[in-house]
This record gives structure tokens, C-alpha cells and sequence, in this order.
């Protein structure tokens, strides 16, 4: 019951099943399934991935030109319903380039394909972070899980007949999106404008999107090993073509239903699974260099798979958060973060196709090229792991290193129904979030860009309503008793006068 109320109930399940038919969409065209024909698979798969995903990134560069419109437009029934016809129409076109080795099928149906996706990822993250970690961590690892459930049935029937019914997916993902009430399908207004604008891509990102340069970086970084990866398993001679590749997905499954039986059973586990999981993403791509060349090669990348899952989900919800708490236009948050991922997918691809090739034998120097991939893996690992961001989705700043473990998903629930409780407004909420963890009036108002004294009006205003006279005493209530926080962790610095 606990977890209907957080997933809104019936629209809750409406978002994770729609969002899981637009997710087996996406295996779908990792797994060829609309090339039937032997002699399309291959580059001619790999070419309609990068297609739809370079389409895709014009339709986010859009979106971000335009996200006022934009997002009006997802509330509407016309728009998504016809950016799914055309999700359906490109799936077909796909099979059609398959049967007839047609690349001007293809790439019209990349082009409808692209269109389809940059609309449904925007669409579905738009629910998404509605609530920030606590609808992000149930919607999407509700929607990975249930994706496997879509996906296994298919891969056993015969390959035209599971062809046309994932071109059916769009329409299936599309009826189900504009079935969810109108206001939880468009992005909420985001933070007030800045009091002063600061100049720099780095400045913009965080002052206005909310989001560090460490971490799109890492993202990045890990998205190029990515498309390496898929490239090496689903699309080349090296990982056995499209049988390792469904293998690979079959992995990826397991993981996700694995992931959302932890997010159902124990909050407080969820971060636990983004950490092994960047560990395993290093883990695998360690052991595919001493694999090549052997029938075990499919284990790196189902590994690697495996790992990738975990950190997809924790790239949604930690981009969820900011769009939901830091962010002053949410659509764009979410745009930003889905258009470097495509693009640097694409670059994994080419970087794949230059070094490995489709269809000339393995260079013997790919080993080694895959090993300087998984160092690059590393290093996204631990910016990821060193961003403020990741640490404030475990519930800790990064000020507070000897802090309890508990990730955002808990701690956001908790904190939000007191904050409830107590009548804050969505200004007094965001405040009294980052004083819950420790963050002094200066910080918030440079990160919020307002002026320290309108910090100090709404903490006084948030104090009074929470019945405490200082932020000690709010801390206390914010983390009772089960808080791992010591007294020495934290700010001694008297509140009372920061009030004043």
C-alpha cells in the first residue's frame, strides 16, 4: 500500500507499464529484431541505432530551444500520439529495409524512430521526476523490470511475427502516456529566476539546470563504454552478432527485475545497488581484454550489461532529483542529460566501428584498445562516486563523509511527508531540504541565487513552523534517532544567529 501511495496509484502503474513498452522498444533495436534477414544484421542494424539516436539528439537540441512549447505540447493527446504512429511507422520501415537490404527504408525510418524517442524519453521523464528520487527510483526500475517481461516471450517467437509486435510498442507506450492525468505528464515549474546571472557553461549548468559538470562528465564517459560495448556484443563479428547480444539484454533483465524487487522491499538498500553496479561495469570491462577470442566473451559484456542497468537507474534518479529540487527548468535538465547520452552512445558506436569493424577480423590490437575503454570507465566510476551531486542522492552531503548510508529515496519520503506535516511551501521545502543536511544559509543562497536575507525570512518561516528555534533542533528532527550524524559532523556554528 505504502508503495501505491508513493507511485500515485493507478497512474503510477499506468507510467512504469507505458514506460516499460517504450523501454523494450530500445532492446528491441539493440537486439535487431526488426532486421530478420540474416545479411541485414550487422552494420545495417547498427546503422538504424544510430539513426534514431542521432534524430533523437536534434529532437532534445529542440526541446531545449523550445521547452516551453515543448512541454506544454506533452500535455496535449495530438503530439504524443503522433510522435507514436511515427514510432510505429519507423519500426516498420525497419523491417522493411531488413527483407529488401533498402537504406533509404531505413533511413526515413530512423528519422521517424529518432522523432519517436527524444519525444517518449522526454514524455516519461517528465513523470518521472515529478517527485523527484521518490517517483524516479519506483517508475524506473518498475519500468526496466517489467521491460524483461515485455522482451523474453518475444525472443522465442519467430523473428517476423516478434518484429511486428515490438513496431506496436509505440502506439501501446503512447495510448498509455496520454491515459495518465494531464498534470503528471507534464514537467513542473521549476525554480524562481536568478536574482543575477552568471556567465560560463559551468556557472549556467548549476545555477540554472542544477547540475554539475563532474557528473555529466562522468555520464559521458560512461555512455561512450556504452556504445563501445554494444557495438563489440550485439553488432560485430567479435561478440557473435545478435545471439551474444540477446544474451547480453537477457542479463540486463535479470538485473532490472533484480533492482526492483530492492527499491519494493528496502529503500534504503537502493544505494547500495548503484555501487556494486559501477563496480561491476569496471569489473567487466577488466576481464574483456583476457576474454577475447574465446566462447566466454558474452560474460564480460553481460557483466558490463548487468553493471550498466544499475547505473542507468541511478543516472535517471539523480537527474530526477535535481530537475525536482534544484533546477529552474526541469525539461531542460532532463534534455540536456538524455542528449549527451545519445550522442556519446554514437561516439561508443563509431569509436567500435573504427577499432573493431563489422565484418574484417578482430585487429589484434582491440585488447588492448578495449582495456584503455575500461580505464575511461574507471575514472567516470570515481567522478561519479566524488560528485556533490551523488552524494546528496545518498541523502549526504559531501561536508559529511562519516553520515549515515541512507539513500534520497528514504530520506526524500521521510522528509517530504513531515515537511507536509508542517505546511512548507515549495520554496520553504527546498530550503528546509538542504538545511536537513547540513548546508548554511550563504551556501543555499549562492546556490539558489537569491540574497542571504531572503534565505533567512524563509528559514525563520520554516523554523516557526516546525516548532525548533534553531537548526540543530531542525536537523534533530529531521534525522530522529536513526541519523548516524554526530554532533562533532556537524556544523557547530550557532543557528540562532544565522537566523538574524
Amino acid at each position: 500500500m505504502k508503495l501505491l501511495e508513493r507511485m500515485r496509484g493507478t497512474d503510477g502503474i499506468k507510467i512504469i507499464v507505458g514506460s516499460a513498452f517504450f523501454w523494450a522498444w530500445l532492446d528491441a533495436m539493440f537486439m535487431s529484431m526488426f532486421f530478420v534477414r540474416t545479411g541485414s544484421r550487422g552494420l545495417m542494424a547498427e546503422a538504424a541505432v544510430v539513426a534514431v539516436f542521432a534524430v533523437s539528439a536534434i529532437g532534445f537540441s529542440f526541446a531545449l530551444r523550445a521547452a516551453a512549447p515543448f512541454n506544454k505540447l506533452l500535455g496535449e493527446r495530438r503530439f504524443p500520439l503522433s510522435a507514436a504512429c511515427l514510432g510505429t511507422m519507423g519500426s516498420l520501415l525497419f523491417l522493411l529495409a531488413s527483407v529488401n537490404l533498402s537504406w533509404p527504408s531505413l533511413l526515413v525510418g530512423g528519422a521517424c524512430g529518432g522523432v519517436f524517442m527524444a519525444v517518449f524519453e522526454l514524455a516519461w521523464g517528465g513523470a518521472y521526476c515529478r517527485d523527484g528520487a521518490r517517483s524516479a527510483a519506483p517508475y524506473v526500475a518498475g519500468g526496466f523490470a517489467c521491460a524483461v517481461v515485455i522482451d523474453t516471450p518475444l525472443l522465442f517467437m519467430i523473428p517476423e511475427a516478434a518484429a511486428v509486435f515490438f513496431a506496436l510498442l509505440p502506439l501501446a507506450t503512447g495510448l498509455l502516456y496520454v491515459s495518465v492525468a494531464p498534470n503528471q505528464r507534464v514537467y513542473r515549474q521549476g525554480l524562481e529566476s536568478p536574482a543575477f546571472v552568471q556567465r560560463g557553461v559551468r556557472a549556467h549548468l548549476k545555477s540554472h539546470l542544477g547540475m554539475s559538470m563532474t557528473l555529466l562528465c562522468a555520464v559521458m564517459l560512461v555512455m561512450v563504454g556504452f556504445g563501445y560495448l554494444q557495438h563489440l556484443v550485439s553488432f560485430s563479428i567479435v561478440g557473435g552478432g545478435s545471439g551474444y547480444g540477446i544474451i547480453i539484454q537477457v542479463a540486463r533483465g535479470v538485473v532490472a527485475l533484480l533492482m526492483f524487487a530492492i527499491v519494493v522491499g528496502s529503500s534504503q538498500r537502493v544505494s547500495t545497488v548503484y555501487r556494486v553496479g559501477l563496480l561491476a561495469m569496471i569489473a567487466g570491462f577488466m576481464m574483456m581484454p583476457f576474454l577475447f577470442g574465446t566462447n566466454l566473451f558474452w560474460v564480460s559484456g553481460a557483466v558490463i550489461i548487468g553493471g550498466y542497468t544499475a547505473f542507468d537507474l541511478l543516472v535517471w534518479v539523480a537527474f530526477s532529483q535535481i530537475a525536482h529540487t534544484q533546477s529552474r527548468d526541469p525539461l531542460k535538465t532532463i534534455a540536456v542529460m538524455r542528449m549527451l547520452s545519445v550522442l556519446c552512445t554514437v561516439l561508443g558506436f563509431a569509436i567500435g566501428i573504427a577499432l573493431v569493424g563489422n565484418e574484417e577480423p578482430m585487429s589484434e590490437f582491440v585488447s588492448a584498445e578495449t582495456t584503455v575503454v575500461g580505464y575511461l570507465v574507471v575514472i567516470a566510476t570515481v567522478l561519479t562516486l566524488g560528485s556533490e551531486d551523488m552524494w546528496a542522492l545518498s541523502g549526504r552531503p559531501a561536508a559529511f563523509p562519516e553520515a549515515s548510508a541512507e539513500d534520497s529515496f528514504g530520506q526524500d519520503e521521510r522528509l517530504g511527508g513531515w515537511f507536509d506535516e508542517i505546511g512548507l511551501t515549495a520554496r520553504e521545502r527546498e530550503i528546509g531540504a538542504l538545511l536537513a543536511n547540513g548546508r548554511t544559509q550563504p551556501w543555499i543562497a549562492e546556490r539558489l541565487s537569491i540574497s542571504e536575507n531572503t534565505v533567512g525570512t524563509h528559514v525563520r518561516h520554516i523554523y516557526q513552523k516546525a516548532g525548533v528555534h534553531g537548526r540543530q533542533e531542525f536537523i534533530d528532527l529531521a534525522f530522529p534517532l536513526s541519523s548516524n550524524i554526530s554532533p562533532e559532523t556537524r556544523d557547530p556554528e550557532d543557528s540562532l544567529t544565522e537566523v538574524g
